[in-house]
């Protein structure tokens, strides 16, 4: 029993390390845009965005490939396409504006087709970790899953500090932990998180802790009790949406 209660003890203040409390949020810029493919073109939509991919576009833009995700449970869309921009000032400076204006010149018969194959699109402008953490989970991690979030009024700050406060949790149960995404513009979608897995089976698997530590984890970050997480996420948003998503070459 004394091993038990010490344990307990121990998780508990575990959660206060610098290490437990590291939130993977930050201020890096992204542009992130939901497509949902035109009617039996989905397939030639991955092709064009793969050749795309595949020429000197971005480089002659200015531009980060973009991070590439492909639905398979969830919502409506078909891909998530998240652009990295750093900040307003820079993506949208004059110089990298003409650059990228001379790459769609220069590409425009390459660029051309995309517009067909695309049904619905919309953006999304978010806050988010640095580009180098993003890229690593990226390349280390093929299975995604997003919950994009609608804040009830007067809500945003307590939905975000609610995703911080399960971070908490999950890091402290062994779990894998979410990048945070703030809005910044564009849809009204006010926070979202992705969990990077490397297949579907680690995204499922269980967390290992035992009930007792589980509890005292979620008290730890600051809810009355572990029955608690799903129902305070619950009173503050107006909406939400679950995917799951897997990587697109």
């Amino acid at each position: 029993m004394f091993f038990r209660v010490f344990a307990l003890i121990a998780l508990i203040l575990s959660i206060a390390s610098p290490a437990a409390a590291q939130q993977r949020e930050g201020d890096y810029l992204y542009k992130v845009s939901t497509v949902r493919a035109a009617l039996g073109e989905f397939e030639n939509l991955l092709d064009w965005i793969a050749a795309l991919k595949a020429s000197d576009y971005f480089d002659d833009a200015g531009e980060h490939a973009p991070f590439l995700m492909r639905h398979s449970q969830g919502d409506q869309w078909d891909l998530m396409i998240i652009t990295p921009m750093e900040g307003w000032a820079k993506y949208y400076s004059n110089s990298a504006i003409r650059k990228r204006e001379k790459a769609a010149e220069k590409h425009s018969a390459s660029l051309a087709p995309g517009a067909a194959l695309i049904a619905f699109d919309e953006d999304h402008f978010a806050f988010g970790p640095p580009l180098n953490e993003m890229t690593s989970e990226y390349a280390e991690n093929a299975f995604y899953h997003i919950e994009m979030f609608h804040a009830a009024p007067g809500k945003a700050e307590a939905l975000l500090e609610q995703r911080r406060m399960e971070n908490a949790y999950l890091a402290t149960t062994g779990q894998t932990t979410n990048m945070i995404f703030r809005r910044a513009g564009g849809s009204d979608v006010d926070a979202f998180t992705i969990g990077f897995h490397e297949n579907l089976q680690a995204f499922a698997a269980p967390s290992g802790a035992t009930p007792e530590e589980a509890e005292a984890a979620a008290i730890a970050a600051g809810f009355k009790e572990r029955a608690d997480i799903s129902f305070y996420l619950r009173s503050l948003i107006s909406a939400h949406h679950d995917t799951l998503a897997v990587k697109v070459e």
